[in-house]
Formats: C-alpha cells, structure tokens, sequence
C-alpha cells in the first residue's frame, strides 16, 4: 500500500472514530466513501487503526508527547488492567 493511500486510510479511521464523540451535525465522516476491504492490507489496514486511536488520544488529551510506541505501550497496561478486572469475562 502506498504511503498516501495508508495516510488516507488513518484519517479516515480517526474521523470515524472522532465523529462517535460530536454531535451528527458536527461530524465530519457524513460522506466518507466506504473502504474497501482486502485482505492483502489488513495489516496495514490494522496498523492505521492504532495510528488513528493514536491521533484521536493527542486530539482529545493535547498530550503530543507521547509517540507512537509509548502509546501502544500505554495502551498495552490498560488492556492488561481490564484483563486482570475482567478474568471471568474471557
């Protein structure tokens, strides 16, 4: 996948995720194309995700201190949190 399309795809993925949290006329993905899925790009397609949730924690926190790898790290202790919270949910 090319870097531009990969670029497009993370903002469409922190779009998304962002308009769950405005209200319908302040959301901006209202006409969004849909993404086509394709299992060659999952990974990539996955790697935009996080790349996303990521902008969407800068965005909501102003925190842009945190790169990439310390927020997955971040990311990784709250999954293990909910984990310990939660062992008889799994």
């Amino acid at each position: 996948m090319k870097e531009q399309e990969f670029d497009k795809r993370t903002k469409k993925f922190a779009t998304a995720l962002w308009d769950l949290y405005v209200d319908e006329e302040e959301r901006e993905g209202t006409e969004t194309p849909k993404i086509e899925l394709r299992e060659e790009n999952l990974t990539d397609d996955f790697t935009a995700m996080i790349m996303a949730v990521h902008l969407l924690y800068i965005s909501i926190t102003g925190d842009d201190e945190v790169d990439l790898i310390g927020f997955t790290h971040m990311v990784n202790r709250l999954v293990f949190q909910w984990l310990m919270k939660n062992k008889e949910r799994e």
